[in-house]
């Protein structure tokens, strides 16, 4: 009996400094996940969406925080009226500044009606920062512009009680400015290039000095005839460009003749020579004269001359020519073909000297 109670109490005494070692090793545990968690909170506080219920619909840019404010900064609070000046909005307190949403200001109309906005590129902060800059360049459009608007911004707070209190509002305070005229630009001098001795201005007795002008002959000679050699050379070449009505009408009337003596020349390589001598003769006669179109036979073109004031000698030997011609359309000999040629270049010649 006394061999198993002591048995007992032994076996207890050995198990007591296992039970001890365990419960450490767990109170260790349980104090290192404490600390971890509670240095991790603010982490995960961070990463946190902020919930749709409650959410503004405007002015929210995603920060979050239990105390969040924001403030404008100014590079300057006068500025001309084509100036321009660096607003800086700086976001204080956020526990997430890497993801707060840059605030729109062309989108908010006490900003857009009042300047030209132009945003600058910020540096993004680090994970350990507290703070978050948005720059931008303000513009105003008139001289009626005297303030940087206030500007509200809603943030998260994600350790208030659910509710409307969760999303609490801080404003960045307006800011006075003076806008001034703008300067007057004065033009840009223009740099001369021209030598100096132009910009020089004499003095002393030498300029009231008078100068004698000398010169020879030939210089008087050549102004004297500049002038009418140069009157004749425009006329030569005007007439030459533009001649006159009577030169212009020669200048046709040889050319008709031309043409009429070549046709002629060629008539006796046609099937009917006579007929084709005619036609080139009346061709060149109504290109010559304005005869009527129903001059045709001898006695018509005879009676159309003697109207247009052809001589009688000139207007007889056209007639004849013609009846000539038609004499010789029916003749049998083939030697009236040369002859009637001949006698129609005569006539050509004669027309053109009359």
């Amino acid at each position: 009996m006394m061999n198993d109670d002591l048995a007992v109490n032994l076996s207890s005494h050995e198990g007591q400094p296992r039970v001890t070692r365990r419960s450490r090793a767990l109170g260790l545990f349980i104090l290192l996940f404490m600390f971890y968690s509670y240095s991790s909170l603010p982490q995960v506080a961070a990463r946190q969406e902020a919930p749709l219920i409650n959410r503004p619909a405007v002015n929210f840019y995603h920060a979050h925080g239990a105390v969040v404010k924001v403030a404008w900064s100014l590079d300057r609070t006068t500025i001309p009226e084509d100036g321009e000046l660096t607003a800086t909005l700086t976001v204080r307190g956020a526990t997430n500044p890497q993801r707060i949403v840059r605030p729109d200001l062309t989108k908010l109309p006490e900003f857009q009606t009042r300047f030209v906005i132009t945003d600058k590129k910020n540096p993004v902060p680090d994970e350990h920062s507290t703070e978050v800059r948005f720059t931008y360049l303000l513009r105003p459009r008139n001289r009626s512009v005297d303030k940087v608007p206030m500007l509200e911004f809603y943030f998260y707070n994600p350790t208030a009680s659910q509710g409307r209190n969760q999303f609490p509002l801080t404003t960045a305070a307006k800011m006075p400015i003076t806008v001034t005229e703008a300067p007057k630009l004065e033009p840009p001098a223009i740099p001369l290039r021209e030598s100096d001795q132009l910009f020089v201005v004499n003095s002393g007795p030498q300029v009231l000095e008078k100068r004698q002008f000398i010169t020879g002959l030939w210089p008087w000679l050549i102004v004297g005839l500049a002038g009418p050699i140069c009157a004749l050379t425009w006329l030569l070449a005007w007439q030459r460009v533009f001649p006159d009505a009577k030169r212009l009408a020669r200048m046709r009337q040889s050319r008709s003749a031309r043409r009429a003596t070549d046709a002629i020349r060629r008539a006796n390589r046609a099937n009917d020579p006579p007929a084709a001598i005619s036609t080139a003769v009346l061709n060149y006669l109504r290109s010559r004269f304005p005869l009527p179109p129903g001059a045709v036979t001898p006695g018509e073109i005879e009676i159309a001359l003697n109207e247009l004031k052809v001589p009688f000698q000139v207007c007889t030997a056209v007639a004849e020519f013609f009846r000539f011609c038609d004499a010789a359309r029916f003749a049998p000999s083939n030697d009236i073909g040369s002859s009637l040629a001949t006698d129609a270049e005569a006539l050509i010649v004669n027309l053109e000297a009359a």
